[in-house]
């Protein structure tokens, strides 16, 4: 009778152990599972950065002009320019005056 508990214990840890190396495999298996669609969500996202519509490229004058080559300006028209951005910003004064526009500083 010694001899069937042996081989019945020994029957059992081979289940047993059977049962841990098939636990194993199994949780090894999930983790494989885990990172290959880790990696696969990886793969989408820089597909998608790739796939993504570029930005327009902003208007610039080589389309617009034809060579994008700027005209030389005299030095008189580029005065003339200053003069005119200077006079936009010119406010009206009223010192004292009769008129009654401008800002009242007398």
């Amino acid at each position: 009778m010694g001899a069937q508990r042996r081989a019945h214990h020994a029957a059992v840890a081979a289940e047993r152990q059977a049962g841990i190396e098939a636990t194993r495999m199994r949780i090894e298996q999930e983790q494989a599972e885990q990172r290959m669609r880790e990696m696969a969500e990886a793969l989408k996202a820089q597909q998608a950065l790739a796939q993504a519509p570029t930005r327009q490229p902003l208007a610039t004058t080589l389309g617009e002009t034809g060579g994008g080559v700027r005209t030389a300006r005299t030095a008189r028209s580029t005065t003339a320019g200053l003069a005119r951005g200077v006079a936009a910003l010119r406010i009206p004064l009223n010192v004292g005056g009769t008129s009654g526009s401008g800002l009242n500083i007398g």
